[in-house]
Formats: C-alpha cells, structure tokens, sequence
C-alpha cells in the first residue's frame, strides 16, 4: 500500500511540475546518442567512388567572356540524353571570375547560379552527380598568392548553396600551375579543402596533384580526409591525341597513326625541330602510340591508388578529331576498356564543343538525335541510343521551333531575312507554327546554318530524301534548294542542288501548285546535282577534285539566287527534315 502511495504520489507531481511554465527543476536531457545529435555533422568514411562514367561539359560555364555565355545550352532534355548513354557522373568547368562581383565579396552572380540549381535538379533527379569544378586557367602567370581568395570565395559559396545535396561534388582546382603552385602546392590544397569542410563535413572533394597529370599526383601526399577522390588526366600519347591542335605546335603534323606503324608516320616537321618537348613527343612515338603503353600506364595509377590506399578517378581524357576515325575510335577503346578493367570511374573531354576541330563525340554540331558518333560511342563502353538502329536515323531542321543547333544565316550589316519561324497562319497537317518568308533579296534566304559542321554521309548512303512542306499563291518560276558543304583546307566548297517550282516548265524537275494549299517535296539526297561552289566560284568539279562531301554540311539553303522575279513574293514552308 505504502508503494503504491508513492507511486501516486510520484505521478501527481511529474504531472504538475510538466503543466508548470516556471518548472525550474527538469529533468536531465539524457546523453545523445552517437550520430544523432543535430548539432554534430556526422562525417561517413567514402569507401568507393559512388559513379562509373560521363563527360566533361566544357562549352558552358568554361567560356572565357561573358558575350559567349549562354545560359541555356544546356537543358534538362540533354541531361535525359546523357542519362540514355549510360552516364552517371557530368563535371561541370566553371570559370570562376567570369560570374564573381570584385574583392573582397567575390560574389558569384545569379547568371551562374541559377544555371547550377537547374543542373543540380536536372541530375540528380535522374541519378547523375555533378562535379563542380574551378577552371579558373588565371593565364598568363598561372594562380598566384593574390587569387587564391577569389577561389577560397567561390568554394564557400558552393559548399553553402549545395550542403545536403549527396549528389553534388566540389573540385578544388583544374591543373593547378604557376611558380606560386610549384612552391607550396599541398598547403594551398589543404587551405582550400579546410575552406569547403568549415561549412560542410561530408561533400565529396576532388583533390589534384600539380598540372593534374599522372606523375604529378602520385607526388602528392595523402590528405587527412575520409571524403576525398583524387583526380588525373590523361592525354598520353600527346602526339596522337593532340595532332592538328591549331594552338600549339602539334597544329604541323597529321595523320599521325595509333597504333605507331612505321610504314604511316608522317615525317618530324620542320616546326618541332629544335623544340625540345615536341621532338621528345615525335621521338618516343613509337614506344607510347600503342595499347601496351596505355594499359601499362593506367594499370601504374591503379596500383599507386591501391597500394596507398587512395581513391582515384580519371577527370579527363581524349584526342582531337583532327585524328583518323577509325584510330581515333581505337585509342579511345583502349583508354575506356582499360578504365573499366582497373574500376577507374572517368569524365571524358568532352560531350560537345562549338569549335573545330575539338575532343566531342559528336560528328560536328550537338545535335543527339541524328549526329552522334555511334562507333565512337561504342567504343567507350557507353549506350547507343534505339533511333539509329536503323543506320539512317531522322533530321529534323524544323518542326514547330527553330532547333539549337541551327541558326539562320544569310545575314550582313543593314540587312536581316523577313522570316518569321513562327508563323501561325495555317501550319501544316496540326503543327502550332510554320515559316512565313517574304522575299526581299535576290541574294538572301531561308539559311539553316550549323556549327561546327553536320555529318549526313549516312543519310545520304541510306537513299534518305530531304522533305518539306511548301505554300504559296505566288508563281514562283525557280528556286534553289542545296546544301552548302564546309571542309577545313579545301581548295573548294561545293554546294549540291535541286530546283522547284510553281510553273509548268520541263525544269525544274520539282514542281507544286500555287493554289495556297500545302504540298508535300521529297528531294532524294542522290538525285541532288553539284554546282559551283562557296566563295571562289568554279562551276562543277574538275578530274583531280574531291567533289561533294555529305559529312561535313554546314547550310541547308532555300534562295532565289539572282532571281528578281522572287522579289515581293511571299512562301510558307514547315516540316523540313531529311527521312528514309
């Protein structure tokens, strides 16, 4: 009875003293458990590297002027793309001061931010981690002591913004370099690193040796942090993968064969002679060009990272288009093949660049849907998307909207085309808009440019058409449809033609009523006929000359070409695209 008394008792006052807002006697907080108190970041030990392959998105946030920023670049369909490939991992270069206000804030802008916050939830949201990168290249003089403030700034701020987000990654610097890197190198690093983990414990960080080669990180000491990938590039053998390279001496030799057959290899070029670093890259050639040398190479980094208990990850690699196709697709199987072997995760340079030549894997403009290079594709091990099973996958210049790819050209001081693209009056078969062009110059036109340029060669191989929707209740007696092609070098760039007309005329051969209704052209790429040429004018090709090239198409041109009778007419085209 006594016990139960106190119990009572007991009760009665935890129930008062819990209903009392002056309860100057609580009872005690009991000791948190391990990892549970909010107050503390618990920082979890990274065992593996939590992503496989991807790419480098170099053309974006790299640039090296505000003029050649565009914002939307990139958007959420391409990360879609990147997903259909196989890719888990994208490592966004940014250019740090590009997108800062001045000392000592150095505060990015929301230009810059607003694109990293679509990125972050484009990615991740599909499974993708970003690699944030500072590629500030702080030419000429490399870093030095007074910007190492700018980027201390601009790490905080990432850490900041993305801290939580498990799929986001910091990399401290791209290919540190200068006389200040060489001094004190693994101090700068370590400030850097201690900048981002003041403000979060657990984002994964991307550490580099100096010059962000093999041998340069395998000098690096280990870094007292359970969340750090170290990082390497990879462009061995410099010859072959940078052959044609327009900004260093590599821009003198070509067709620099891999593997090295002695038979193949052009000859030292005057240019490298006396120039001890490119003669030492010719002279070892023979060694270094072949898929011994890369194996031997990667299987060294691997076993350095295992043996030291690193992990590492490959944050560049690539050759120039400038090298042979079928070569080039070889030295990327033996790179990618050899990855995988050792479990080394890889960000290829690059997906896609607007400048010839260049590391994409594109055949010239970044259009996914038609232009990829599938062998190139394959032989990194990646996905090749369903729509070119059929070996002629479908063009579209346009359908609705004016795609990214292409812009209109036939442009000069004082003078724009009157082309609406997105005329409403009557699109064709349910479309929302077609062309409305009235014409205005003998010499102007409806010019679907490209850069770089487009590779239609298996279109073309395919027997595919190109199509188009036209209208118009003006007599139109002649107008040129043609593809203008772009080859770097050649003595002649040939434009390849059909005509089309209202009239009843024997030519041209593609007629269609001016009665304002749609009619339907279908132009076989086959039946196209050359003439003449872009620039210095030369009617057709001569024996000796190359003649058309389906693989390098920079413009789809409708023009009157001379033509005054063109001149206040009015046509409405829709749906161009190039099909089997």
């Amino acid at each position: 009875m006594k016990h139960f008394f106190l119990t009572a008792l007991s009760c009665l006052m935890m129930m008062f003293a819990g209903c009392s807002e002056n309860n100057i006697n609580p009872e005690p907080e009991p000791n948190p458990t391990p990892g549970t108190d909010p107050d503390v970041e618990e920082v979890k030990p990274l065992t593996s590297v939590p992503f496989s392959k991807g790419f480098n998105l170099s053309d974006w946030l790299n640039t090296s002027q505000e003029y050649w920023f565009v914002p939307d670049k990139y958007k959420e369909q391409d990360f879609e793309d990147l997903k259909t490939l196989g890719v888990d991992v994208v490592r966004i270069p940014i250019n740090f001061p590009l997108f800062m206000g001045p000392a000592p804030a150095y505060t990015f802008n929301n230009k810059l931010l607003d694109v990293l916050d679509n990125v972050v939830e484009w990615a991740s949201s599909r499974g993708i981690y970003i690699i944030l990168d500072q590629h500030s290249s702080f030419s000429p003089a490399g870093f030095t002591a007074d910007k190492e403030e700018l980027v201390a700034s601009g790490l905080r701020q990432l850490a900041s913004r993305y801290k939580g987000k498990d799929h986001v990654l910091i990399e401290v610097f791209n290919e540190p370099n200068g006389d200040y890197v060489e001094k004190s190198w693994n101090e700068i690093q370590l400030r850097l690193i201690s900048e981002i983990r003041n403000i979060d414990k657990n984002v994964i960080i991307i550490a580099t040796g100096v010059g962000g080669g093999i041998t340069r990180l395998r000098e690096l000491p280990k870094i007292n942090d359970d969340r750090i990938i170290y990082t390497f590039h990879y462009y061995n053998p410099f010859l072959f993968t940078h052959q044609g390279a327009e900004w260093i001496p590599s821009k003198h030799i070509a067709n620099v064969p891999f593997p090295y057959d002695a038979d193949k290899m052009p000859p030292m070029p005057n240019e490298f002679k006396g120039n001890a670093e490119y003669e030492g890259y010719y002279n070892i050639y023979s060694a270094q060009g072949n898929e011994r040398a890369i194996a031997q190479e990667l299987m060294e980094i691997y076993s350095w990272a295992t043996d030291n208990n690193r992990l590492i990850f490959c944050g560049e690699f690539g050759t120039l288009t400038t090298a042979s196709k079928g070569d080039r697709n070889r030295w990327y199987k033996a790179v990618c093949d050899n990855l995988a072997a050792f479990g080394i995760a890889w960000t290829a340079w690059e997906y896609s660049s607007g400048s010839m030549p260049n590391f994409g894997v594109f055949k010239g403009t970044k259009n996914f849907e038609t232009n990829l290079d599938t062998d190139l594709i394959r032989a990194m091990g990646l996905n090749v998307p369903p729509q070119y099973e059929s070996g002629c996958p479908e063009v579209v210049y346009y359908d609705d909207d004016v795609p990214e790819w292409w812009s209109q050209g036939s442009k000069w001081d004082g003078y724009e085309p009157k082309i609406d693209f997105s005329c409403k009056e009557n699109p064709y078969d349910g479309s929302l808009n077609c062309i409305r062009w009235d014409i205005d110059n003998v010499w102007g036109g409806l010019t679907m440019s490209t850069w770089p340029v487009t590779d239609f060669s298996e279109q073309y191989d395919a027997g595919a058409h190109l199509e188009f929707a036209i209208r118009t209740t003006d007599v139109i007696d002649k107008m040129i449809v043609r593809f203008v092609q772009y080859k770097t070098g050649a003595p002649w760039n040939w434009r390849i033609i059909e005509e089309i007309s209202t009239t009843n005329d024997e030519k041209p051969a593609y007629k269609f009523a001016n009665d304002g209704k749609w009619h339907l052209i279908k132009i076989p790429l086959q039946s196209m006929w050359i003439c003449g040429t872009q620039g210095a004018w030369k009617l057709g090709p001569e024996e000796g000359d190359e003649g058309f090239a389906w693989d390098c198409i920079q413009h789809l041109e409708f023009a009157p070409e001379g033509n005054e009778s063109l001149i206040g007419k009015t046509v409405f085209i829709d749906n161009i695209r190039i099909r089997k």
